[in-house]
C-alpha cells in the first residue's frame, strides 16, 4: 500500500492512473497456507492406497475458502471511485457517493443515501487490529520523545537555554518531526486517510457520479457451495 496519499494540491489524476491496492500479508499468507494444506489433504486421500473421501472434500474445501477468504479479496481506491473486492461480492462506489470511510472494529463504508436509503459496506481486506494500532502508537509516542530529547540537547549544548526548554516541552517541532504521520499509522488507519483524501481530491458532483453497484459473485459463490455440498454428501456416505 502506498504510505502518501493524494493531495487535494496535486495535478488532477487521470482515470488510468493506477489504483491504490489494499490487502495485508497476514490475509496473504493464511490464505496461502490454507490452498497448500488443502491440496496436500485432496492428494494424500484421494490418491492414496485407501481413499479417505471425507479428508479428500475437506481438503478442496480448505483449497476454495483460502482462495476466496484469503487471496482474492482485496479494495482498489481509483481518482474516482472505489472498488471493494470481497468473498462473495463486487461493490464499486463513486467517491461522490461516499459519506464516510470508518475503522472502528471493521472498515466500513458509508454511502450518502440513494433511493431514500444509505447503505454500509464492510472491506474484507482492510481488517482492523487494535494490537497493531496500540503497536504503532505506542511507537509513534517513542519517536516523538527521541526527538524533542534530542532538540533539547542540541539546543542545551549549542547555548540556547530557553530553546532547549521549549524543545523538551514540545514546542517548535524540530524538522526531524516533520514526517509523514501515515508511516506511523496502524494499516486500516493509513487506509482511512488515503480514501479520505481520494474523496476530497475527486472533483466529480454527486448528480454526476455513478451510481454504486453491487454483484454477487457466482465465481466465487458457486465454488464454495459446490466443496461445502461435497463435504457434507461426503459425510453421509454417499461417497
Amino acid at each position: 500500500m502506498r504510505l502518501k496519499s493524494p493531495s487535494t494540491n496535486d495535478a488532477p489524476a487521470s482515470p488510468a492512473e493506477k489504483p491504490t491496492s489494499y490487502r495485508t500479508v497476514g490475509s496473504l499468507g493464511t490464505g496461502a497456507l490454507l490452498v497448500v494444506f488443502g491440496a496436500i489433504f485432496l492428494f494424500a486421500f484421494s490418491l492414496g492406497s485407501e481413499k479417505h473421501p471425507i479428508g479428500a472434500t475437506l481438503g478442496l474445501l480448505m483449497i476454495v475458502g483460502g482462495t476466496i477468504g484469503g487471496l482474492y479479496p482485496a479494495a482498489f481506491s481509483y481518482p474516482d471511485h472505489l472498488l471493494i473486492r470481497n468473498p462473495f461480492r463486487r461493490i464499486e462506489v463513486a467517491w461522490p457517493r461516499v459519506d464516510s470511510v470508518t475503522a472502528r472494529l471493521s472498515t466500513v463504508v458509508q454511502t450518502v443515501p440513494e433511493e431514500g436509503k444509505a447503505r454500509k459496506f464492510t472491506i474484507w481486506s482492510i481488517p482492523v487490529s487494535m494490537h497493531e494500532r496500540r503497536k504503532s502508537d505506542r511507537a509513534a509516542s517513542k519517536k516523538i520523545r527521541q526527538i524533542k530529547s534530542e532538540a533539547a540537547k542540541q539546543a542545551t549544548s549549542a547555548g540556547d537555554i530557553a530553546g532547549g526548554a521549549l524543545g523538551a516541552a514540545g514546542y517548535g517541532r524540530p524538522r526531524a518531526m516533520r514526517q509523514d504521520p501515515l508511516e506511523t499509522m496502524a494499516f486500516a488507519d493509513q487506509a482511512v486517510v488515503e480514501m479520505r483524501d481520494r474523496q476530497r481530491a475527486c472533483s466529480t458532483s454527486v448528480e454526476k457520479a455513478a451510481g454504486t453497484t453491487v454483484t454477487w459473485t457466482w465465481y466465487t459463490v458457486g465454488p464454495f457451495v459446490v466443496a461445502a455440498v461435497l463435504v457434507v454428501l461426503a459425510g453421509v456416505g454417499v461417497f
